[in-house]
């Protein structure tokens, strides 16, 4: 008959066995960290020298009213593409506001300027009639707010937060052939600057 092996408990070997039992739990995942990992792991994660992905989606016109934008209208344009979190916040009126004020300017060397989130497009529409109402009626925001309730333009881009199911702040540029020229992506808490922005498109349209 045949007699088993018997293992002898050393400290050694019962600090090993304990190790494999125990389990370690990893810190919680940063923004970067996640963006990197549905990078990795995601077909669909579109860099700087690659196709824009197409969309067609629901949005606040720059006039205000309920509509569509498709990015394939733009072919031909440099367009800024800037995703943010979420409605309501200060920062983000201000960036939009700040951008809109000089729409003229982007679009004195051929750009476009569009603004994307997951909210729907009611919610930018009643977003931004809050704003006008603050400012006298006046209209704050002259661009094109695209609305992502699916989540799949975000995620295309390369710019979805999976764990809060927002966009992160984030701004590409793309050239008249729909190419990804720019893509810069920040903290959540950093302002964008319209100057440097424009000075980009600027170098890219020499």
């Amino acid at each position: 008959m045949a007699v088993g092996k018997v293992t002898k408990r050393t400290p050694d070997n019962l600090a090993e066995g304990t190790a494999k039992r125990t389990r370690v739990t990893a810190p919680e995942d940063t923004t970067v960290e996640m963006l990197k990992r549905s990078a990795a792991d995601s077909p669909h994660t579109y860099i700087v020298g690659r196709t824009a992905p197409a969309f067609d989606a629901p949005a606040v016109l720059a006039n205000g009213q309920i509509g569509r934008v498709s990015l394939a209208d733009f072919c031909g344009r440099f367009v800024v593409l800037l995703f943010y979190p979420g409605d309501c916040a200060g920062m983000e009126a201000r960036d939009l506001v700040e951008f809109s004020d000089r729409c003229d300017e982007f679009d004195a060397v051929g750009c476009s300027v569009i603004a994307c989130s997951t909210d729907s497009e009611y919610a930018h529409y009643n977003w931004r009639q809050q704003l006008e109402r603050t400012n006298r009626g006046e209209a704050v925001i002259h661009l094109p707010v695209v609305s992502d309730r699916t989540r799949r333009i975000s995620r295309a881009f390369g710019v979805l937060n999976e764990h809060e199911g927002q966009a992160v702040r984030a701004m590409l540029i793309i050239d008249p052939m729909q190419q990804i020229r720019v893509k810069i992506i920040g903290d959540t808490g950093m302002s964008r600057s319209v100057d440097e922005t424009l000075m980009l498109v600027q170098a890219l349209t020499i």
